[in-house]
């Protein structure tokens, strides 16, 4: 689960910035167009770079062995061709946004709700098989690594869906008696 909240978060705001810069880069004069055009590639870059990084830690904590490669190879290729997807919507998204209606909008936003979905089911199919594939020490940390615990994600940050566990307030009996 957090290969897949991890992998949508970071396509999702891989994609939320690159839309960002490309509604910039459509409203924007033409000189400024080239630098806006730069800071896109720029975070795409970045995005990729955190992707890859993501890619490497989990074949790293899975232990992939030579003759699963090939499966991991399809979970990241899937991995990718999630993000460049959500990525592209999102610039669909942003570079249209000023003729939407509210249908237009809300179609979109449809869109977007349905190609997350597709993303973790492509997830799903690619990883099945590998999961297949894996030792029961592998099983194991593919387990940990997949479940959401609330903890922050790499990076640091909790995910907006899931607050910060609050500590219970002392009764007020038991903080009198110390």
């Amino acid at each position: 689960m957090k290969l897949v909240l991890a992998t949508l978060a970071a396509a999702t705001s891989l994609a939320c910035a690159s839309g960002a810069y490309a509604q910039a880069a459509a409203s924007a004069p033409a000189p400024a167009s080239a630098a806006t055009a730069a800071k896109v590639a720029k975070f795409d870059q970045k995005a990729d770079a955190r992707l890859e990084d993501r890619i490497k830690d989990l074949h790293a904590k899975l232990q992939i062995k030579p003759d699963q490669e090939a499966l991991f190879g399809k979970l990241a290729d899937t991995m990718r061709s999630n993000a460049q997807h959500m990525r592209e919507l999102y610039e669909q998204r942003m570079t249209q946004t000023d003729t939407f209606t509210a249908i237009d909008d809300l179609k979109s936003y449809g869109d977007l709700a349905q190609a997350h979905a597709d993303s973790i089911k492509n997830l799903e199919a690619s990883f099945e098989p590998l999961y297949a594939a894996l030792s029961d020490t592998q099983k194991k940390a593919a387990d940990v690594e997949f479940r959401h615990t609330g903890q922050p994600h790499p990076g640091g940050k909790p995910p907006r869906h899931h607050p910060k566990p609050q500590a219970a307030p002392a009764d007020a009996a038991s903080a009198a008696g110390k």
